[in-house]
This record gives C-alpha cells, sequence and structure tokens, in this order.
C-alpha cells in the first residue's frame, strides 16, 4: 500500500524539492540513529508526508539542516534534515509499519514471495523492538491490519469498508500525541489519506487481480468484468473526492509562516495524488520527473 504518496516536481519551486529531499534524508538518518543501521533500506518516500505534516506543529527554529554523506550516496554531499522530533517520530513509527506490512505481505503472497522477504524478517523485527515505546500505536496498527485481513477473506465487496481500517490506522499515526483541534485535523487527514491510498492501490491492481482470481473489492463489485469509461471514471471521482476532504482538512492548519511546508503538503493533495490516478483517465500520463531524478 506503499508508493502513492508522492509530490508533483515539477509544480514545486526548486527550494521546496531540495526541503523535501532534505527530510527524506533526515529521516533516513532517524531510522539509522533509532531504529538500526540497515532499517533505512525500507524507508519510502511516502514518509516524508506523514514528516511534514508533523513539523508544521514543530517549534520552526528546531527545523534545520546540513549538508553530508551517506552510504547511499558517498561521492557528493547532500542537505539533510537535523534531528527533530517530526523526522524522530516518523523514523520510529514508519518502521512498525513496514514490520506490519511485511507481516502481511507474508500471510497473503506465494512461497516465492515469502522466500524472497525472509531476509528482512530479523531486519524488521529488530527495528520494531527499537520503536517499542509507541506499543500503543503497535496495538492500531496490527489491530487495523487484521480487520482489513478479515475483511478480504469475508470477500467484503465494499471498497469503502476495507479501506476504512487503513484510513483509522494512518489517522491515528499523523494524529498520536497532539491534542484539540490539532489531533482532530490531523487525525481526519491521516484518515482520508489512507483510505485513498487503499482504494486506489485496489484501483491500480484490479486488472492483475481479476486474471489471477485474487481479492480486490473492485473486481467484487464490478463482477470481475473489464472496467469500462465509466467505472474508471467512477472510481475516480470517488477517489478526487478523498482529496477534496483532505483539503478541507490542510486548510485548517496553522502553517505558522512555514510556506515551504504548506507548499509540500497541497502538491502533494492537489497534484501528487492525482498524478497517481492518471491510469483511470484516458488522458496520456504525464512523464513523471520525481522518478527518474530521485
Amino acid at each position: 500500500m506503499f508508493g502513492f504518496v508522492k509530490p508533483d516536481q515539477g509544480m514545486l519551486l526548486g527550494r521546496d524539492y531540495a526541503f523535501y529531499k532534505a527530510t527524506y534524508c533526515g529521516i533516513c538518518r532517524q531510522m539509522k540513529a533509532h531504529t538500526g543501521a540497515l532499517s533505512p533500506i525500507f524507508l519510502t518516500y511516502d514518509s516524508v508526508f506523514l514528516a511534514l505534516v508533523r513539523m508544521v506543529f514543530e517549534d520552526k527554529k528546531n527545523i534545520g539542516a546540513r549538508r553530508g554523506r551517506c552510504l547511499a550516496h558517498p561521492l557528493k554531499k547532500r542537505a539533510m534534515l537535523l534531528p527533530n522530533k517530526a523526522t524522530e517520530y516518523t523514523a520510529k513509527v514508519f518502521a512498525l509499519l513496514s514490520y506490519y506490512k511485511m507481516k502481511d505481505d507474508l500471510a497473503d503472497e506465494g512461497a516465492l514471495t515469502r522466500i524472497g522477504l525472509a531476509p528482512a524478517r530479523p531486519l524488521l523485527a529488530h527495528a520494531r523492538k527499537k520503536a517499542a515505546e509507541y506499543a500503543e500505536l503497535e496495538s492500531v496498527i496490527a489491530d487495523r491490519l487484521e480487520e482489513i485481513t478479515r475483511l478480504e477473506k469475508e470477500k467484503c465487496a465494499s471498497v469503502d469498508t476495507c479501506a476504512h481500517p487503513f484510513g483509522e490506522l494512518l489517522g491515528a499515526l499523523f494524529c498520536h500525541g497532539l491534542s484539540g483541534e490539532d489531533a482532530i485535523v490531523t487525525r481526519e487527514l491521516g484518515y482520508r489519506l489512507g483510505k485513498f491510498i487503499y482504494a486506489a492501490d485496489a484501483a491500480k491492481d484490479y486488472e492483475e487481480d481479476r486474471k489471477k482470481g485474487r481479492f480486490n473489492p473492485y473486481v467484487l463489485s464490478y463482477e470481475g468484468k473489464e472496467l469500462t469509461k465509466e467505472n474508471k471514471e467512477t472510481i475516480r471521482t470517488a477517489l478526487i473526492l478523498e482529496c477534496t476532504r483532505m483539503e478541507a482538512a490542510v486548510n485548517l492548519l496553522d502553517f505558522r509562516g512555514s510556506y515551504t511546508l504548506e507548499a509540500l503538503i497541497r502538491n502533494i493533495i492537489y497534484n501528487g495524488l492525482l498524478n497517481q490516478i492518471d491510469f483511470l483517465s484516458d488522458a496520456p500520463a504525464a512523464s513523471d520527473p520525481f522518478d527518474a531524478q530521485i
């Protein structure tokens, strides 16, 4: 369920895109420091959005960057955020999420996939132990993913019902430790994002799942038939509606004058997520310079 939360690089100012990359590097450094030296191999750019939202509530004086080298890019120094609460939090909870996603994949996939994932188990188990301070969140992650598994085993044909637990999961991650209106707004933002990711992932896998007879709520809803133009537009409209609800939540955030955070968060919602569902449109998909240049 990862790989959907990216910005549209072409719509970003250079300084904002540089901050985005520095945030990713900052999370990577925090994972090495807190969840194990090898844990960053499971890191994806989806994690950056969580860190950006959490940084909205940070004292901006605590958000700085420096240039440095790492094993992945040893020849050229790269900008990376200095440690802050948002990137540390993201590093730890993303390690937990990766661990339980691996468990979910091990349960759902075939023997070859399980063999391929086997080397990752001790690494992610170690990372999970390092993030033990978030036992409450770990319980939420395990419970919601278990609920998704139950719904899938029951052949639930409602995409909204299947997406709900993943929405609750991300909602809990986004709002943990916050209070009052901040908690309400970030929970709603995470909830809508989680529903979008689940539904978009199911739509993207429709043809493959249909042909291989794998569970997919859309396949059940459309009785395994090839999606028509109208079917695709219905799915796309529902996904855009989730983005609209995310926008409503973002409009309630107080960015406290941080134009870069606001620009990145809005870009991901308004442009990045919509780019990820271009396959539901008859219009030709635009090239993605983000994938080419990261």
